[in-house]
């Protein structure tokens, strides 16, 4: 098998590399044994000459061919999550070695292919990508490297199990959601408009998490620091967006419906949390909130 490196990368061992010709080179082969056969036939030097110099190009393109993918080494790999429907993009960093590869095929079992040239002694940034249908963790499978350099008459590849994971989240849907009030899992409901003032009781001091929306700008333009609008009423605690709540009876809908909101309560800047069937994820807002509450959706 591939060899992993001290590094955790995977080296393209040799003995690994398969090798077999292109339709050209079948084609080509073809040509010069009919060139070899009426050589013989007609006794002609000139013929042997050409069929001989001929062989000999091929022969050597295929030790060509084989050094093209041989020795390069696959490091560390990174996906960025997508959601349902979206091509999930994987960026490894593959090293050549010694020598410079020229086109080197690289792609997963039933996905496009992304061809790259790989610079010696340099790490090569290559992107892959696999398409995805749902939601949840995305597995490609090995990982096919493949070269037909440089003639294109003989085929080199191999495979390499990397185990890639990405992350996919539900496809948003666009629809109503209600918010409850994070005082009861059973308290009032409000439009998925966001969270209402109530009264304003007064200014609070600034802590990390608090909405933007509600900092005292006038405040801080007199020079008295970060402050915050207090509010009190029905709305004044976080609200929740709750799995019980939707009406919708497929669940990948739901699923849908939610990712829709966790996505429009992070661009509103809203404080929220998530309720599912077995899983809370309580009060907060940020990009790290959105995505615990988008992984949680994937994963249920």
């Amino acid at each position: 098998m591939n060899t992993p490196t001290d590094r955790g990368s995977i080296r393209v061992e040799r003995h690994r590399i398969r090798i077999r010709p292109t339709r050209n080179g079948i084609i080509f082969i073809v040509l010069v044994l009919a060139l070899f056969i009426g050589s013989i036939n007609y006794n002609n030097n000139l013929g042997f000459l050409f069929t001989f110099l001929l062989g000999s190009i091929a022969l050597v393109s295929v030790a060509d061919t084989y050094k093209s993918i041989a020795g390069i080494t696959i490091g560390s790999s990174y996906a960025a999550p997508v959601f349902a429907g979206e091509p999930a993009v994987f960026e490894l960093i593959a090293s050549a070695g010694a020598a410079n590869k020229g086109r080197i095929g690289f792609a997963f079992e039933g996905q496009p292919t992304a061809y790259h040239e790989l610079i010696a002694h340099a790490d090569n940034r290559i992107r892959v990508t696999a398409r995805t249908t749902a939601r949840g963790i995305l597995r490609p499978g090995p990982l096919s490297i493949h070269s037909a350099y440089p003639l294109g008459l003989w085929r080199v590849g191999t495979r390499i199990d990397l185990n890639l994971e990405a992350i996919v989240y539900p496809r948003p849907r666009h629809g109503h959601v209600e918010i409850r009030d994070a005082r009861s899992p059973l308290g009032d409901t409000a439009d998925a408009s966001g969270p209402g003032s109530g009264d304003f009781r007064g200014l609070k001091s600034y802590a990390p998490g608090d909405p933007l929306q509600r900092i005292s700008w006038r405040a801080s333009s007199r020079g008295q620091g970060l402050f915050t609008k207090d509010f009190k009423g029905q709305h004044a605690t976080a609200p929740f967006l709750d799995w019980q709540t939707l009406t919708a009876s497929d669940p990948e809908h739901k699923l849908g419906l939610l990712c829709h909101m966790v996505l429009k309560a992070y661009q509103k800047e809203w404080t929220y949390g998530l309720r599912l069937p077995g899983q809370t994820i309580g009060p907060g807002n940020g990009r790290g909130h959105k995505l615990r509450c988008l992984r949680a959706l994937s994963l249920f």
